[in-house]
């Protein structure tokens, strides 16, 4: 779902961005006035786990529509907005997003604020919204919260195929282009990749509400971080960290879903990879020139690459949410200090 600089035109690139940056600041604006101690735990964490489940591409067991293979990997909208909320949900992928296509050329830097609209903010607050409604229609709480989280999942997916069909819609020369097909197979691919997207974070919700449902409770202004909460915030890093060392390496080679309908419909071409940093492709070069193109170096670089960047992700994100609560703090004493000089 990446998607590559080369694929949309300048103008849709920035109007993106341009609605990326107003969405991204006011989940910052209301993180600013809410951010409890425990979402600054979570944050850093969540993040990581996102960007390493995101390295393992899931193979689509069906083909289709003239399109041999196909595979996704999670988004992690829905996910990041259950257990974060959609503020600070919004801002941990961004941060994945971000280092992404910063440090390993993964989406383009140009199309950056057309991935952050449409996996971070199309994922976590829409998402959160059909989320909550789905929630609030079943009586069971726990019932209603996976229920919610796989429909949310489900469809956030779907949204954000339909998204890019609309900025690849006022990208190219419609006369010239069958952008009706494009929508067609981008629909119909995702239908199957959002599956995975629900199976995935139902399961991982599910599992949250059997062994720490107090992860899923976000209403706590008054909660501190007390010895097992740092517990699970350290397992869910080493499982982020064991993630992008044994899965990733493994994960399928065939195309995502958006690079199987560009391969298809003959716009791949369009791709253009960009300047090339040096961990392009979740490569770490190799010290020795013969080692590049051997089978067991190729994984132990991508394993290297995908712990570097799931540690990065990890730190940015706890680093962000830290300094947020800090202000808030310093505002919140500063207005005490000045209603305390008032007082006297």
């Amino acid at each position: 779902m990446h998607i590559p600089d080369g694929f949309l035109a300048p103008e849709v690139c920035a109007a993106a961005g341009a609605a990326s940056i107003a969405a991204v600041g006011w989940s910052v604006i209301r993180l600013r006035d809410q951010i409890a101690e425990r979402t600054v735990a979570l944050t850093g964490m969540t993040a990581a786990f996102i960007f390493a489940g995101q390295m393992v591409n899931f193979r689509v067991p069906i083909a289709f529509l003239g399109v041999p293979a196909v595979s996704g990997h999670l988004m992690g909208g829905v996910l990041a907005a259950v257990l974060l909320g959609p503020w600070a949900g919004c801002i941990a992928v961004t941060i994945v997003v971000a280092m992404q296509a910063l440090l390993f050329s993964d989406g383009g830097l140009l199309a950056m604020g057309a991935n952050v609209l449409n996996m971070a903010v199309i994922g976590t607050w829409g998402g959160y919204g059909v989320y909550t409604i789905v929630r609030r229609l079943i009586r069971d709480r726990a019932v209603g919260t996976v229920v919610g989280a796989v429909v949310a999942s489900w469809l956030t997916v779907m949204a954000a195929a339909m998204l890019f069909c609309l900025e690849l819609g006022f990208s190219v020369d419609r006369t010239e282009f069958d952008l009706g097909r494009v929508f067609s197979m981008m629909v119909s691919v995702h239908s199957l990749i959002g599956i995975g997207e629900a199976l995935i974070t139902g399961g991982i919700v599910s599992f949250a509400l059997t062994q720490r449902p107090d992860l899923l409770e976000r209403d706590e202004p008054t909660f501190r971080p007390h010895s097992s909460f740092t517990q699970i915030v350290m397992a869910g890093l080493v499982v982020a960290m064991t993630v992008a060392a044994f899965l990733a390496p493994f994960a399928s080679s065939a195309p995502d879903g958006l690079e199987a309908v560009a391969e298809s419909r003959g716009f791949i071409d369009q791709a253009d990879d960009g300047p090339g940093f040096v961990l392009s492709d979740y490569a770490i070069p190799s010290p020795f020139a013969g080692w590049n193109r051997s089978p067991w170096w190729q994984r132990v670089s991508v394993s290297l690459a995908g712990m570097l960047g799931t540690l990065t992700v990890a730190v940015a994100a706890f680093l962000f949410a830290r300094s947020i609560r800090s202000r808030m703090q310093l505002e919140a004493e500063s207005v005490g200090s000045q209603s305390e000089s008032r007082s006297a």
